[in-house]
């Protein structure tokens, strides 16, 4: 009983705390839309391999270049300079493959039909390096993101350009060498990037509009 009471109390305040902007405004604007990009820096990816791949003079697992990778990505703002999304996607490169999976927040400052954004995400992702033979490197990562954005957009379209910089910071190294042996000492590694991003959102973007005090 007494945690229904609170979890009550929890959303009164809530309804509370945000009912004059609830008031003031139509629903928020949202979209949902592919997402793409690269890597624009370093030229090759990871900036360093644990050590002990680095070190040994039989491993062929090479740095990546000439990266794409592209996903769904979807907004939802949530009052007129805050706003939350999330993009799920894959990375391709010569034997590398990545999946992940995001969740962001962004501080929007508005002028007519452009937003500006700034903020950063947090996920948890799945590098993978391939070698010739058997060689391997499976690298699952937690992303910690910084971005800024400039969005484009009219009544039901948006288009959004973003900057972001990012660690990929491992949770483990899995490492298989040429001949199959796994090796589970491997750790390390350096896995920082910056990179560029063209999204294409479709929904809601209409600014709601302001009511009067009477509910006009």
């Amino acid at each position: 009983m007494s945690s229904r009471l609170a979890a009550l109390g929890l959303v009164v305040l809530t309804a509370t705390a945000f009912a004059p902007e609830a008031q003031a405004l139509d629903p928020y604007m949202w979209g949902v839309g592919p997402r793409i990009g690269t890597m624009a820096l370093p030229g090759r990816y990871p900036l360093r391999f644990p050590n002990e791949i680095r070190d040994d003079s039989e491993s062929d697992l090479q740095r990546v270049r000439g990266d794409v990778f592209f996903g769904v990505d979807s907004t939802y703002y949530a009052g007129a300079h805050s706003r939350v999304g999330a993009f799920a996607g894959l990375g391709l490169g010569t034997q590398f493959f990545d999946a992940h999976l995001q969740f962001e927040y962004n501080y929007v400052l508005s002028a007519s039909a452009i937003d500006f954004l700034f903020g950063g995400g947090v996920g948890f992702g799945t590098h993978r390096f391939s070698g010739p033979g058997e060689e391997q490197l499976v690298v699952p990562y937690y992303p910690l993101r910084v971005e800024t954005s400039g969005m484009l957009r009219d009544t039901t379209r948006a288009y959004q350009l973003t900057l972001f910089g990012q660690l990929a910071v491992p949770s483990n190294h899995f490492y298989r060498d040429f001949n199959g042996f796994e090796d589970d000492s491997v750790g390390g590694g350096l896995y920082a990037t910056l990179g560029i991003e063209l999204a294409v959102f479709f929904g809601d973007f209409t600014p709601p509009r302001p009511r009067g005090r009477n509910g006009g």
